[in-house]
Parts: C-alpha cells; structure tokens; sequence
C-alpha cells in the first residue's frame, strides 16, 4: 500500500441558471441548469489506509455525518474494497449556500478513491452511483462548465465561453435548507412553462449544446428570499452595485459579476463591513475543474 499523501481542491460551483421543470413520482425534481466553477475551494488530505476515517476542520461534520464518509462506505459495499482511506476535509465554503460544499468534497473523495482503489469506474458509472447522494455531486465529477437535465445527472459541456468577468460570491450568514426551499416552491407550484424559449421539457434526456439560457434566472429565489429575509437584503444591495446578481443554486450565497478585480474586492469588502455578508470571495469563474490537473483525474491504471 502507499502512503502517498495528497491535498486535493473541491471547488465551489454556481448555477448560472435554474429552472425547476418537473417533480417526479419519488418526489425529486427535474431541472435544467448550467454550472460553473469558482477558485475557491475545501481542501481535501487524503491517504491510503486499512480502514475508513473522515476527519473535518468543522466538528460536527466529523465521520459518520460528513458526506464524504457516506459515499465512500457506499462504494465499498458496492464494489467490494477492502482497503480504505484517511481523509481530513479543511472547510472554507459555507454551510446551505448553494455552492455544492459537501456535493464538491465528495465527488473528489470519489474520484481519489476511484484512483488509490484501482476501480477504473468510467464516468457514467461514476456519475449513476453518486447522483442519489447529492444532486450537485455529478457536476463536480463531470470536470468541466455544464448544461444539465434530470435531476442533474445528465450533463453536457456548456457550449459557450464563460462571462469574461471577475465574481463576487457572499453569504449573508445564515443557511437555507434545500429541502425546505424545494417543499416552499412545490407549495407554489410555480413550474417554468413546458416548452418555455429559454428552458427545456421535463425529461430524462441528454441537454441540447444548442440550449438558450437566460443568466442569472433562478427559479427558487423568490421563494429562498421569503424563507430568508438576510437573503433579500444581501440581494438588494448587490443590485445597487451592479446589474449582473443572482442567488446560486437554492441558496443562501448570491452571486455578482463586474468588470475588474478591484471593484470585486471592494464590493466583497463592503458587504462585510455592512453586516450584510459573513462569507464573501472575489475572483474568477473556471470553466474546468482544478482536479483535472492531478494525476487523480480520470481512470487508475492497474
């Protein structure tokens, strides 16, 4: 066995649109959405070991109640490892932001593991087994800016160029649960229009590279910012600043795009100060996950 030790990024995502299209029987939700990463990351030590242990910076996400402990048991009893792994998760994303933490430090345990473990998973399979785990996890192991349907295990690379922008992410403080945002939207019934110019049908079909997506459209908000008055505040003053705002995902982070690096910092820096953020970060969007370049990205050679 080695005892090679690595640390490994688990970036942040944004959805840079969101339509909820459909519910299914099993009460999950269709979508159509678009992904991108940010360069801002969790970290991930992970080493090989005779059993497994997840070890976190955040106490309460120690073991058994980090996802990251819950996929890895899963693939092991899927595909009978015996071996196991040492992983230590440095948090730095906020918690019930709509950033994908969780989903992103366990779909690079996932692939780490795939490697150190010598499975040779494809990606689809990767994919198949992690999407019932988190809806965000695929996007992660996909490696690259997305257009997805379903319940977001069927991607395609975006066919267009991200905004040429810096970004702006800031959380007001306080967490929304994906669950309650959902049960909230569903109580509404406000599904985007079958068929609308800028979405796509319900289905489980691949995304078209020739979809038209509206930037910055998210269904959820509306319902997220009655749940979350800090929301709608923090959300508010991003709109005087500039034009380009949006809540990712189902929230609580918002997200705001400008045109250099010092009005980004200076924004992040502002919404600090007003109280109206606890977490922020500028920087830039990536179109291509920052695992791709360790020798952890793709299939082990046995």
């Amino acid at each position: 066995m080695t005892t090679r030790t690595d640390t490994l990024p688990a970036p942040a995502k944004i959805n840079l649109h969101l339509h909820v299209t459909g519910i299914r029987a099993d009460g999950r939700h269709e979508l159509d959405t678009s992904f991108a990463y940010v360069d801002v990351a969790d970290r991930l030590t992970i080493r090989p070991d005779n059993d497994l242990h997840v070890a976190c910076s955040d106490a309460h996400l120690e073991g058994e109640s980090n996802l990251v402990w819950r996929v890895l048991t899963a693939m092991r009893k899927r595909y009978g490892v015996t071996e196991g792994l040492y992983v230590h998760v440095e948090k730095h994303l906020p918690e019930q932001a709509g950033l994908g933490g969780g989903s992103s430090d366990a779909a690079t345990a996932i692939t780490c593991a795939n490697h150190l473990w010598g499975l040779n998973l494809p990606l689809n399979e990767l994919i198949e087994f992690a999407a019932p785990y988190g809806a965000d996890i695929p996007c992660f192991l996909f490696g690259r800016a997305s257009l997805a349907t379903s319940i977001g295990e069927n991607l395609v690379e975006l066919p267009t160029p991200l905004p040429d922008q810096h970004v702006i992410l800031a959380h007001p403080g306080v967490g929304l649960s994906t669950a309650e945002v959902f049960a909230r939207f569903d109580a509404g019934a406000q599904l985007t229009r079958h068929g609308a110019k800028d979405t796509m049908p319900a289905r489980s079909s691949e995304p078209s590279p020739k979809q038209v997506f509206h930037l910055g459209v998210n269904d959820l908000e509306a319902v997220a910012c009655s749940l979350c008055p800090e929301l709608e505040s923090l959300l508010t003053a991003m709109r005087k600043k500039t034009a380009k705002v949006w809540m990712s995902g189902s929230g609580s982070a918002c997200v705001a795009l400008v045109d250099d690096a010092d009005t980004a910092r200076r924004l992040a820096e502002q919404l600090q100060h007003a109280e109206l953020a606890g977490w922020t970060h500028a920087g830039k969007l990536l179109a291509v996950h920052p695992l791709m370049e360790t020798a952890y990205w793709g299939v082990a050679k046995r």
